[in-house]
């Protein structure tokens, strides 16, 4: 015999249903799951915190980038913040010379550049973006060395224009979004040139070996147009023997494959100036980053044709042809 409609099991059952009903739609006070949650991604108020934390972890992650290798290397220069007083200064313009084959060739190297596995990473990122931007490799010959051959190479076959195309093609490669990311939150503070000074120092020895930090100005230059200050003076990096320089012989390769491109490099893409001044008969050379460089053409400490040590200039005496017509 069936159950009456009106019976009290049934009325507390459909009581249930309905209280089950009133839940799941919102009402009675519960807590209600909203049926379609997809919809909170097309809310313009998540589209602009999207647009407007995405820079702000771009450039978080940036810095991280610049500050990382500084926490791989041992420090043994003075600390970012310390006053440029405690610095010392960048070093005297070098001698002028004539011509690059009168440049006596610098003392060898007492004591050889120690590379760091961060070093030995950075290089063969380095060689290896260079090789697909040029189309040049050396396969039998390795590292450090075998980079300066890929060099020579490709200054001899494509010219040494071809140097600074691919040599700024290939940092600019490399560093990614950081450049832009820095020229649009960091490159007008007044730190700004000391800051790259102190992360070039831990990012490029791979390339050109040890570095010191050293104020923008050389001692008795008389230079006024540099700003005093607490980081005004800051933003000097002394390269103490070049790797490029020594590994090549080369005055094409210094500056059409390191001076010229890493200058453009940072004005273009960080937004900061820098002047580069290789000295070709210590080795050494000095950046100074906020200062603007000279046009190559004009600068009187960039010597006219090759260095006499130089492969190109030693080929070409072979061949009886005069090395300082500007192979290099």
């Amino acid at each position: 015999m069936g159950r009456a409609s009106g019976s009290p099991l049934a009325s507390d059952g459909r009581a249930r249903a309905a209280s089950s009903t009133a839940l799941i739609h919102g009402h009675g006070g519960g807590f209600a799951p909203n049926p379609t949650p997809r919809s909170f991604l097309k809310l313009p108020n998540n589209d602009m915190a999207t647009m407007t934390m995405a820079p702000l972890a771009i450039a978080a992650l940036s810095v991280a980038a610049i500050a990382l290798p500084s926490l791989l290397r041992p420090p043994s220069s003075p600390h970012l913040f310390a006053s440029a007083l405690a610095l010392p200064p960048a070093a005297t313009p070098p001698k002028i010379y004539a011509s690059a084959s009168s440049v006596p060739s610098p003392p060898l190297t007492s004591d050889p550049f120690a590379p760091t596995p961060l070093d030995d990473f950075l290089l063969s990122a380095f060689r290896w973006t260079l090789q697909r931007r040029s189309g040049v490799a050396v396969p039998s010959a390795p590292g450090f060395e075998g980079m300066m051959a890929e060099l020579h190479e490709l200054r001899r076959t494509k010219g040494a224009e071809e140097l600074e195309r691919v040599s700024l093609s290939t940092m600019t490669a490399l560093a990614g979004p950081i450049p832009w990311t820095y020229r649009t939150f960091f490159a007008e503070w007044e730190a700004s040139p000391a800051l790259l000074a102190w992360s070039a120092k831990f990012l490029l020895p791979f390339l050109v070996g040890d570095m010191t930090l050293t104020t923008r100005v050389a001692e008795g230059s008389g230079e006024t147009n540099i700003d005093d200050g607490f980081f005004g003076r800051g933003g000097g990096l002394l390269v103490e023997k070049c790797r490029v320089l020594e590994g090549s012989n080369c005055k094409g390769i210094c500056t059409k494959m390191c001076k010229v491109p890493t200058q453009r490099f940072f004005k273009e893409r960080w937004g900061v100036p820098l002047s580069m001044e290789p000295n070709f008969e210590t080795g050494a050379c000095q950046l100074r980053f906020g200062v603007e460089a000279m046009d190559l053409e004009d600068d009187p400490t960039i010597p006219r044709g090759c260095l006499g040590r130089c492969p190109a200039s030693i080929a070409a005496e072979l061949n009886g042809v005069d090395g300082d017509v500007g192979l290099c």
